[in-house]
């Protein structure tokens, strides 16, 4: 569902506030909440990086293998564009994963409780 319609779902199915400014994940959270749903995020891959990066070091050895042979130019392209779209997959999951470092980090620790208020000595007048 596209993010426009799930913004109009929520507003007409559920008494949700403020989900214009809310990104999709979010919504979709909360508009499971609402209802009662459970949502659980799918767990992502912490060996992405790390496997596409070994993709990248053998497609730069077949690039290398490429250029001593007989240059082919159409294999070197399709190479070089593989390469590309790797590395810039690596960055956008980086990035994905700072960001959420960042967010768990901000997110603050739940405040300690007392388990019973501490008594004042009425003040002396």
């Amino acid at each position: 569902m596209t993010l426009p319609k799930l913004r109009d779902f929520a507003k007409q199915e559920t008494e949700l506030q403020g989900v214009i400014g809310m990104e999709k994940e979010a919504l979709i959270q909360a508009i499971a909440k609402a209802k009662g749903f459970s949502y659980d995020l799918p767990a992502k891959d912490t060996s992405a990086i790390r496997s596409i990066k070994h993709d990248i070091q053998a497609l730069q050895k077949q690039k290398a293998e490429i250029l001593t042979s007989a240059p082919d130019r159409k294999k070197l392209k399709l190479v070089q564009s593989k390469i590309r779209k790797l590395r810039r997959l690596t960055r956008h999951l980086a990035r994905e994963t700072k960001v959420e470092k960042a967010a768990q980090a901000a997110k603050p620790a739940a405040p300690a409780q007392p388990s019973a208020p501490a008594e004042t000595a009425p003040a002396a007048g």
